[in-house]
């Protein structure tokens, strides 16, 4: 037997949290539906959540650091490259996933009732389930790297869980605002496009934060990527140097982006329907 109850209004810091617990199995249905997807028809299938960073990262090492020699804090550079490239997919992924919520599940919406939240969370979920993959990979060539280098994991490396946590809660909370914007205007998925591969560059994924200049340093951590990024280097690498106030700072800026943009997102869920 159901309850209902009918308000005239919604409350404004409503964020649907409680209900994602009853409808656990409905995110795991929809994130297994994503995997199965994104590798039907494909060659090699699921290997390329391994093949598509090595790759991305082989190409890197060419261009930056064989042609355009950028400092890699004397780390070799496969190693260097390819924990921002795995964080900096994750963060896009979430991101481009959660964002198209509404443009890629109208028809689903359309036709039955469920928490509208459960298709992000079911992204950055699948998302996380591939990142996971690619940083068993990475673990792996370190281990490698470590018979002939001298590395080695320190303290930091206990925050490896606070940097994922600020690609994904960056991502989520960015995606969950854009996704009532982009569908009601298709063409800014065009223009956020754009300006996501270029915002790549906003982060250290190429480039270590040593070559900052001091006087843009400042706004160079205000970004939450680069302090995910960063931190894990220093954990895997011992370089660059370590500081735990960028990265309290991008966990309080991420918490409150989260907050707004779940508000946003349970407050117009049901009018952005009717403009779909």
């Amino acid at each position: 037997m159901w309850d209902w109850e009918v308000k005239t209004k919604q409350p404004w810091f409503r964020f649907g949290i409680r209900e994602l617990f009853h409808y656990k199995d409905l995110i795991l249905r929809f994130s297994k539906r994503d995997l199965l997807a994104s590798y039907q028809q494909t060659l090699i299938g699921p290997l390329w959540v391994i093949v598509q960073p090595l790759l991305t990262t082989l190409t890197y090492v060419l261009i930056f650091s064989r042609v355009a020699r950028i400092s890699t804090d004397n780390v070799p550079p496969l190693l260097f490259y390819l924990p921002g490239v795995i964080l900096w997919n994750y963060f896009s992924e979430c991101l481009n996933g959660t964002m198209g919520t509404f443009q890629y599940n109208a028809h689903i919406f359309s036709k039955v009732f469920f928490p509208r939240l459960t298709v992000p969370v079911s992204q950055v979920l699948t998302s996380s389930f591939r990142m996971m993959i690619q940083l068993s990979v990475f673990v792996a060539i370190y281990g490698i790297y470590m018979l002939n280098y001298d590395l080695g994991v320190n303290r930091a490396v206990v925050l490896l869980p606070v940097s994922l946590l600020l690609c994904a809660g960056f991502a989520f909370g960015a995606g969950l605002i854009i996704s009532i914007a982009t569908a009601k205007y298709r063409d800014l998925d065009t223009v956020l496009q754009f300006v996501l591969r270029l915002f790549m560059f906003a982060a250290p994924v190429v480039y270590p934060s040593t070559i900052i200049p001091e006087e843009w340093k400042w706004l160079f951590w205000l970004n939450p990527l680069t302090p995910a990024i960063e931190t894990i280097r220093y954990a895997f690498f011992g370089s660059p140097a370590f500081s735990l106030l960028p990265l309290l700072v991008s966990v309080f800026s991420v918490g409150i982006l989260l907050v707004i943009g779940l508000v946003i997102f349970k407050r117009n869920e049901v009018r952005v329907m009717d403009t779909i």
